[in-house]
């Protein structure tokens, strides 16, 4: 069983998307972020394993770009899913480390797919 890490500061975002990678996909275990110290403290704690990260760009505390290095550093797969259609920041994070940049215009299957590819499945 694949475990999912979502970063989002919206609880029923995570929600609804942690819902649907468990009923279409091999991610059946979630946890959740709303901050970026959140998703800190989660990959900081050596029990969690997580198999791919889903991370906004921009959460309350700013820009996840430490959090999209960290996890490149330790080579989770990463897939930035944000309401941001800003080239320029979409090339940024694909050179941070993120294996795919979605917004929020993609379709639920497009990121269930996305998620999929990304962790071999």
């Amino acid at each position: 069983m694949k475990r999912v890490l979502i970063v989002d500061d919206h609880n029923l975002f995570r929600q609804v998307l942690a819902a649907m990678l468990e009923h279409h996909t091999d991610l059946k275990e979630n946890v959740q972020a709303g901050s970026l110290a959140e998703a800190q403290r989660v990959l900081a704690d050596l029990d969690t394993k997580v198999d791919l990260a889903i991370v906004d760009f921009d959460l309350p505390e700013g820009e996840a770009t430490e959090l999209i290095e960290q996890l490149r550093k330790v080579c989770i797969p990463m897939m930035a899913l944000t309401a941001d259609r800003s080239l320029e920041r979409h090339a940024w994070a694909l050179r941070a480390g993120a294996g795919e940049v979605l917004t929020l215009a993609n379709s639920g299957e497009q990121i269930i797919d996305t998620a999929e590819r990304l962790v071999g499945g």
